[in-house]
């Protein structure tokens, strides 16, 4: 066993959930071969997570053999979220993971502007205004720079076709960053680290979406390229839109699984800027994309060679002229483009002679100051022997002299030893508060689309005096007896994180409320004790608590928290004692799917306190029916109410629905629960009956049945994405504005991203609009909240986003949602 001190290391490297470790194919590395042939690069470039076209980044790569990566400007931060709870950062993280398996599946690199994904915007010129045109125009022509490619390729026009205000105004820093990269005057501080880059030229990926009459345009037309993306690879044995349909389908959250197609599928390429291609001689048309590029032009016969030469049964014959192509490159001058050559052509080495490597530990987080052991395992599945002549983990490094060959296992256990500085596994874009753009102070970061590995190793091989080098991260390996093999990366964390089953304390009178949080130690022994510190007008009983957490354990704690008439919002926070020192105290989320690998975000611990005088009219028991990404009911128990979340077989029974005075839908439940195409018939009963029905938004596209509610209305995809937007009584005097709350415009203060979505419209005349708002230069949009009598109850459609807001802690959205679910107790008690 060895004994290391490391420091983190500054090297990017994707890991991911996988079930056993992936090897590669001869064909596929006959693929990577030819990929390595082409010195090419493609920029795709739109707004979001999951706008990327991945049948044109499939092609690029795979067929082109360019080396492509999609600049996103967002991490789809504002999205919703079909698989989970997720929302605000934490989505953006989930959605980060899904590009990156994306990427993994069609060959593509991912990279990110600061720019938040803050909702739905109508124009660019919203977003730039909140966003900073300039800083993300900065940000993209930093992505250009680095990554220098020859042709750029938008998703969206520059116009308000483009459907989103974030869409239009990625094709608009497409085109300016486009000219700018090249100018060294444009963000003249970049210039410490890349220089200037002009790409050939700017296409955008046009679509029937914007014109109807494409493909007859594109034959009349020179500015437009045609791809065939369904032609077949042979050496993959499938198709470049199947690949994408598998990338796509990684968009869970987004709710994006792809059909796996067959047959010819075009996509257009339409001329923007810079010099016009050749339709006849594709995207690529009059670009050096070999290695002249690099002055080296013999290198392109000496891969041609190898080729030829290639032995799909035995790949690692080809090691010998691999290896000496390498010492060529050696003597080549040094460029960024050489460097990445080098390090392509070093793993296609390692491939070609099978050589697999893990680095593992069997756990998954640990603490600064602790140790933690990992183990190396190295293989050489060929009988063409390497030598491995060094390990490096940052500030030890010792010799092996090993010689790994002949599928023999090297096996060395190294200790590493967490250094009591070491920084934090938060995500680097969270380091800093952030409100439409994320703090990044450091362009070595920029762009990046996630940490660097907590702890790595370089490993150097050599042959015949010639060098290969491989970097591998410290990952969390468990055998699972259902799922088998699980990686996961390694994280540095607190040794304590505090988990609370709400993040709001809703305080509707002065009575004492629990607070209650799980402390889950990732260190050593700890004791010492916890205290809560409340704003004016909060006390807390008590105001320390003891602890005593072995290393791995857990512990409850709870504190008394009531408030007085001068109580102001605020937050709970919390503050950690030993004998050595006091301490923040932290939240770790863990974000953990099984289609990408597990994440964390550590925050302060906090607790938002709102003192909102919620009255419930009554209201004792609701049913929920839950939707997907759903947190409202968790809320609503914080709020008072007793909340049973019902189940399809409740459903099934008018009797069991009767016991609860309101029954609410979640979001888009009508879109994810089958139930519902029958169960709709049983609610308009049980609301005829005297219940009452809240359905909260869902979208239009993909209901599980045409009957919604006892009267007919249709959903849009009108929204109000404004969150100061005026909110209008159209009748002052109705129960829900009234009753048991009354309402004014300063409940509608302090909201959050939104007022709503997938609002109401050709409602029946049973139904009633209760508030009006709207966007700016828009119509009133009235459908975000309409209410009908029916029978002795009442149904509601709204689109109102009850579940940001109830998160968020915004008492005004509170007060509504009591009065909605109280709108049939109008004698009942406060």
């Amino acid at each position: 066993m060895r004994s290391l001190f490391t420091a983190l290391a500054a090297v990017f490297y994707f890991t991911g959930y996988a079930q056993f470790p992936s090897t590669e194919t001869s064909s596929e590395l006959f693929h990577q071969l030819e990929k390595f042939e082409n010195t090419s690069t493609i920029l795709y470039l739109a707004a979001h997570p999951d706008d990327e076209n991945t049948k044109l980044i499939s092609y690029f790569e795979n067929h082109l053999h360019s080396r492509v990566a999609y600049l996103s400007l967002t991490r789809g931060d504002g999205g919703q979220n079909l698989i989970g709870t997720e929302i605000g950062d934490a989505i953006g993280i989930l959605r980060t993971q899904e590009l990156l398996k994306a990427r993994s599946i069609d060959g593509g690199e991912q990279f990110f502007t600061r720019a938040v994904d803050f909702g739905y915007s109508k124009s660019a010129e919203e977003s730039f205004k909140k966003w900073g045109e300039d800083a993300v125009l900065s940000d993209a022509v930093w992505v250009i720079r680095k990554f220098r490619p020859d042709v750029i390729v938008t998703r969206f026009p520059p116009t308000n076709y483009a459907g989103h205000g974030h869409h239009q105004a990625s094709a608009i820093i497409a085109e300016e960053a486009f000219d700018l990269a090249a100018d060294p005057k444009a963000f003249p501080e970049q210039l410490e680290y890349v220089e200037p880059w002009q790409p050939k030229r700017l296409y955008f990926n046009s679509s029937t979406w914007w014109n109807k009459d494409l493909a007859q345009k594109a034959k009349d037309s020179d500015d437009y390229i045609t791809v065939n993306v369904g032609s077949i690879n042979p050496l993959l044995g499938i198709s470049y839109s199947q690949i994408a349909a598998m990338s796509r389908s990684q968009h869970r959250s987004q709710g994006f699984g792809t059909d796996f197609q067959y047959g010819d599928q075009v996509e257009y390429l339409q001329y923007v800027k810079g010099n016009k291609a050749d339709p006849d001689s594709g995207i690529l048309a009059g670009i050096e994309i070999d290695w002249r590029r690099l002055n080296a032009p013999d290198i392109a016969d000496d891969i041609d060679e190898i080729k030829n030469n290639f032995n799909f049964r035995n790949p690692s014959l080809s090691a010998p002229d691999l290896l000496e192509l390498k010492q060529r490159l050696n003597k080549l001058p040094k460029s960024d483009l050489l460097e990445y050559k080098k390090s392509e052509l070093d793993q296609l080495i390692l491939d070609c002679i099978g050589l697999d490597m893990e680095l593992n530990s069997k756990v998954g987080f640990s603490t600064p100051g602790e140790k933690i052991l990992a183990r190396l395992d190295i293989v050489n599945t060929s009988d063409f022997p390497l030598e491995l002549e060094a390990v490096d983990c940052g500030s030890l490094q010792f010799d092996t002299k090993q010689t790994v060959v002949g599928n023999a296992l090297f096996s060395e256990e190294i200790e590493f030893a967490i250094p009591a500085d070491a920084a934090l596994s938060n995500p680097y874009w969270l380091n800093e508060p952030y409100d439409a753009l994320y703090s990044v102070s450091e362009y070595t970061l920029l762009g990046k689309p996630e940490n660097e590995p907590a702890l790595l190793c370089s490993l150097k091989f050599k042959r015949d005096n010639i060098e290969i080098s491989a970097q591998i991260p410290v990952k969390h390996k468990e055998v699972d007896p259902a799922d088998a093999v699980i990686f996961n990366p390694f994280y540095i964390v607190p040794n304590l994180s505090f988990t609370f089953d709400e993040k709001v304390l809703i305080a509707p009178d002065k009575n004492e409320k629990d607070v209650n949080a799980t402390i889950s130690n990732y260190g050593g022994d700890f004791e010492g004790e916890v205290e809560l510190f409340l704003p004016n007008g909060w006390k807390s009983n008590p105001e320390k608590v003891a602890l005593s957490i072995p290393g791995g354990g857990d512990v409850l704690v709870s504190f008394g928290v009531s408030r007085d008439e001068k109580a102001i919002n605020g937050k709970a926070k919390f503050k950690i004692r030993n004998q050595s020192d006091d301490a923040v105290a932290y939240e770790v989320q863990e974000i953990d799917y099984r289609h990408i690998p597990k994440q964390v975000i550590i925050r302060e611990a906090e607790l938002s306190l709102v003192p909102v005088p919620l009255k419930r009219g009554g209201i004792k028991k609701i049913g929920y029916i839950e939707g997907p990404g759903d947190d409202v009911a968790k809320y609503l128990g914080a709020a008072g109410y007793d909340v049973t979340i019902l189940s399809e077989n409740n459903l099934k029974s008018l009797n069991d629905l009767k016991q609860f005075q309101t029954i609410i839908t979640g979001i888009r439940a009508f879109n994810t629960r089958d139930e519902l195409g029958y169960a709709n018939d049983i609610l308009n009963r049980y609301v005829e009956q005297g219940g009452t029905w809240i359905v909260q938004y869902n979208t239009s596209r993909g209901l599980k049945t045409d009957k919604i509610g006892p009267y007919p209305f249709e959903i849009t995809r009108e929204r109000v994405t404004n969150e100061n937007a005026e909110a209008r009584f159209l009748n002052p005097n109705h129960t829900v504005l009234n009753f048991p709350n009354k309402l004014s415009p300063i409940d509608f203060d302090n909201w959050v991203q939104e007022r709503g979505l997938y609002f109401a419209a050709d409602w029946d005349a049973a139904f009633e609009p209760v508030i009006s708002w709207n966007d700016p230069e828009e119509p009133p949009r009235n459908g975000g909240l309409i209410v009908a009598q029916h029978g002795k109850g009442h149904f509601v459609y709204t689109g109102i986003s009850f579940f940001r807001e109830l998160p968020a802690g915004v008492p005004g959205a509170y007060k509504l949602l009591s009065n909605i679910i109280a709108i049939g107790q109008k004698n009942g008690a406060e």
